[in-house]
């Protein structure tokens, strides 16, 4: 029984030290002014309250694989995305807001650039922005290496 003693009291302190852990990601995520409930915006106050995220101008970004080869099928670069995804223009009737995987966005305007019209799809992760794909609403375009 001795023996048990000190793995006794290290599984102790193991297991207040998640409590700790954990009591302090609410507290910061209650600061920050964010829940830490997962539930699906309905009103569309709570619509937008969300596109702060978008409009973040120190989010970060990915491009998943198929954004990255639509974009250099249709001559869209990130630059031109991250414009498009600070307007934060939503379309709800694209986005999927119950999405298995988590919400996504449909997020539309034009660039300031050469004026495409352009649709890209947003993901908003715990520590950024997925870029699901990115459309071109005015111009079809053929990507046949991107299917």
């Amino acid at each position: 029984m001795k023996k048990a003693i000190p793995y006794l009291l290290l599984l102790v302190f193991f297991i207040l030290a998640l409590f700790v852990k954990q009591c302090r990601d609410r507290e910061s995520l209650q600061a920050d002014g964010k829940s830490s409930s997962k539930e699906t915006p309905k009103t569309s106050d709570n619509r937008k309250n969300n596109l702060d995220i978008f409009r973040d101008p120190e989010s970060s970004y990915f491009f998943t694989k198929h954004a990255r080869c639509r974009m250099a099928c249709r001559r869209i670069t990130q630059k031109e995305v991250k414009e498009i995804v600070r307007k934060a223009e939503v379309n709800y009737n694209k986005s999927d807001l119950n999405a298995p995987k988590g919400p996504t966005y449909a997020l539309e305007g034009y660039t300031t650039k050469d004026r495409q019209h352009l649709r890209i799809i947003v993901a908003p992760k715990e520590r950024h922005l997925s870029i699901v794909t990115v459309i071109d609403l005015d111009t079809d375009w053929e990507c046949p290496s991107c299917d």
